[in-house]
């Protein structure tokens, strides 16, 4: 069985591991210990449950090895029955402490707020009385608004699954095979293949802020902001820079200061000033793809998701949270 103190002596490797230094995992490990013991005690007083609390099976692993074996499940994304092997425990008994563990994790982590569902009604563009949106028309403007702070980069990103299943008693029907009816949702044209999609939103320091609640790969990324709640949540004096995904952000917000590359004509060309433009655009913008690239450095968030749908955001919380604490460390900023 793998030890826990063996691997921290090797302090190199077990980074590479795990995606944590041996000190940032001690200390993570303080901070889930009292939030652990408040959930544990919430399961054991559940309304219903039968057997009187101290009754029962207990952990064969404690507490440290538990957050290791999950660990180890969002970095390398090891199969189940791979981590039984491993820590000498039935699948099952892996998959039950990794999935008790995970929204704990979350809530000892920076994680960024993660609404649990898409708004059931987006939001709409104004009627014609709605005040006209600013745009930037030159590369003057453009340095006049930058040096302030007050921004967020929004991107989406895609993660494969599996092809929805045919319901009981439903046929597949003559349409080709990965897209019938009932499964266009989660088919991505730009992937060409079933995914699920994640809005992103960062700061252009690279702090993560907030993660949309997961979507169809068939959903345009327009809708997934509109859908998404971040403008609710965030002040009216923040700046909300997008890629061309989000071309028309200014008509659905215009009391907002949003920022969208200039998109190429239909056989036309762009200015020079635009090309420049959308270069320095760019610069701001790769803080968002810098910070997906650190998200999928944890195979869970990058390799093809084997869960239910239901807890790939609870996986991506976890995630963008130990992506948050170790860019906090390296700044040396206090934590959350």
């Amino acid at each position: 069985m793998l030890r826990l103190e063996k691997l921290k002596s090797r302090a190199r490797s077990f980074e590479r591991l795990v995606g944590l230094t041996p000190a940032e995992f001690d200390q993570l490990l303080l901070e889930l210990e009292p939030l652990w013991e408040q959930a544990h005690r919430r399961s054991l007083l559940r309304a219903g449950r039968v057997r009187r609390i101290g009754a029962g099976n207990t952990f064969k692993l404690d507490l440290g090895q538990r957050l290791l074996v999950t660990l180890l499940y969002l970095r390398q994304y090891f199969t189940l029955h791979v981590l039984g092997i491993l820590f000498d425990l039935d699948p099952a008994n892996v998959c039950r402490n990794i999935q008790a563990l995970l929204p704990v994790l979350e809530q000892a982590l920076p994680a960024p707020l993660r609404p649990r569902t898409l708004q059931a009604k987006p939001d709409e563009a104004p009627g014609k009385e709605g005040r006209k949106p600013r745009k930037i028309r030159s590369l003057e403007e453009f340095l006049e608004v930058f040096p302030e702070l007050t921004d967020v980069v929004i991107d989406g990103t895609e993660q494969p699954r599996g092809q929805p299943k045919v319901k009981k008693g439903q046929k597949p029907g003559k349409k080709a095979v990965g897209r019938p009816k009932d499964k266009k949702r989660f088919y991505s044209i730009k992937q060409g293949t079933h995914t699920l999609k994640t809005q992103v939103a960062v700061t252009p320091e690279g702090q993560i802020v907030h993660l949309s609640a997961t979507a169809g790969g068939r959903t345009h990324d327009m809708k997934v902001l509109r859908r998404s709640r971040l403008m609710t949540r965030l002040s009216k004096h923040v700046r909300v820079w997008g890629d061309h995904g989000y071309t028309g952000m200014e008509k659905v917000y215009p009391e907002r200061e949003t920022i969208v590359p200039a998109k190429r004509p239909k056989k036309g060309k762009l200015s020079e000033e635009q090309r420049e433009l959308n270069r320095l655009i760019s610069k701001v913008r790769i803080t968002a793809e810098n910070a997906i690239n650190r998200i999928k450095k944890f195979r869970a968030c990058k390799e093809f998701f084997r869960n239910q749908p239901s807890r790939h955001g609870v996986i991506w919380g976890c995630v963008t949270g130990l992506v948050n604490l170790r860019w906090q460390r390296r700044l040396h900023l206090p934590t959350l």
